[in-house]
Parts: structure tokens; sequence; C-alpha cells
């Protein structure tokens, strides 16, 4: 079997499962915005009335997959109970967000097609009053998590805070098109058997290059992405109070 052949059937597990327990959340509305580059991405928005301006957190799924894996988590709905905003959008290519000329493969490295979605809920949030845009973070899964880690090591996105569960070091270096990125303020989370180890290592790297608030977790087994906090409440409980401590 090809790597290209594992990668895809990795994806198409990873979309049936999340299809068969993705649950809707009530709070939520439905949301579009457009990147630079003319893609329609579309999202979902929860907004705690009770704590406004409110502190935004924007969540980005894993290939193969779609906003509404984060929906099968109690976390999103403990996040917006605890008074944050939550923004969950589908990459180009994948939920009901457009697509653009690109396949898969290309999208997971290509400066110039993810992080444009990234800046695009960027600017969305910063457009929206009841946001407190210097409390921006980031919860972000393999893809996801990739971009949540080239935002903690640039300027140029104004994000506070993020964690990143399955991050892959080079591509946060094509994605983010820097060599051996510092970071700043990030919670780095993987299995310990996942790709043979490997994305154990990875998080263990990020985390001895973060400045400031930095943590690590490592958990039992292989699983990958979103799935390791679908299995393990209090690592869901330890994201939530990261958040409340560094946002």
């Amino acid at each position: 079997m090809t790597q290209m052949n594992r990668v895809l059937i990795f994806l198409m597990s990873s979309l049936i499962y999340h299809t068969i327990d993705a649950q809707s959340i009530s709070g939520f509305e439905e949301v579009e915005f457009v990147t630079t580059d003319d893609i329609k991405i579309s999202a979902s928005y929860g907004l705690a009335k009770s704590t406004i301006p409110a502190a935004a957190i924007i969540l980005i799924h894993q290939g193969g997959s779609s906003r509404e894996e984060w929906f099968a988590l109690d976390l999103v709905k403990d996040l917006l109970d605890n008074g944050f905003a939550i923004l969950a959008y589908d990459v180009r290519t994948h939920g009901k967000s457009g697509k653009d000329q690109g396949n898969l493969t290309d999208l997971f490295g290509n400066p110039n097609r993810a992080p444009l979605d990234l800046k695009a809920a960027l600017d969305f949030l910063k457009s929206d009053t009841r946001v407190d845009s210097t409390r921006i973070g980031i919860l972000g899964a393999s893809i996801g998590a990739n971009l949540a880690c080239v935002a903690a090591s640039s300027d140029s996105y104004p994000v506070k805070s993020v964690v990143s569960i399955s991050a892959k070091v080079t591509a946060i270096e094509s994605l983010g098109t820097v060599k051996s990125p510092t970071l700043r303020n990030a919670f780095h989370i993987a299995s310990a058997e996942e790709q043979n180890g490997l994305r154990r290592g990875w998080a263990e790297e990020l985390y001895a290059n973060t400045s400031g608030h930095r943590a690590v977790h490592i958990a039992d087994g292989r699983l990958h992405g979103s799935y390791i906090l679908r299995e393990n409440s209090p690592l869901q409980r330890e994201v939530l109070a990261w958040f409340k401590k560094t946002l």
C-alpha cells in the first residue's frame, strides 16, 4: 500500500467517525466569511452573552474531517459556559467551505491556502465588537494544530494562546515558511504511539521551543488529533483550565 493510499484511508476513516458521533450544541449560529483569495469559509459561531467583550477561541479540525468533530466533545459547551466565544470553521475543501484548485496533500503544507482561512477567521472575530481582540486563542488538531503553531510563532497573527494536538514540525515549517520556529504560550498534546512515536517527539520538540506559558501532555495509546480529547475527559478539563489561565 502506498503512503498516499494510507493517508486517504486515514482521512476517510476520520470523516466517517466524526459523522457518526457529531452532535449539535445550542447557542451556535451558522456564519460565513471570505478569504483574501476569495474562498468562502463556513463556520459555527457561539457567543456567551453574559461575558462581553469575550475572549474567543478558534477551533480548527484535522484533515479529512470538519468542524463537527468538535461538537462531540463536552469541552466545547464547557468553553461556551465559561464565557468564551467559539468560532469553529471548516478548512477549505472540507465540510461546507468552498474548494480551491489544490489537492489535500498540498493543502497540508502550502502557506498560501489554509493559513488564509485562519487569517479570515481572525478578521471575522476582530470585526465583532463583542469580542476582545487581544484575547484570541486557537484549539487545533493535526493540520489545525500546525496552523495554531504557525500563529503562535508569528506576530502577523493576533493570537494570545494555543493548544496544538498532534502537530507536525515539518508541516509547521512549510505552512509558516520558517525553519525551527519559536512559539509563545502553547500547550502541546500527542499520543505516545501515534505515527510510531513521531507525533510525541514533535510535541516534545515544540514544547522545548515554546516561551511564556507552556505545557505538554503525552497521552497513552495511538489516537490522533481531536480523538485524543474524545477519549480523555480529564484532558478536556486541562484544556479548559489552560485557556482560563492564558486568555
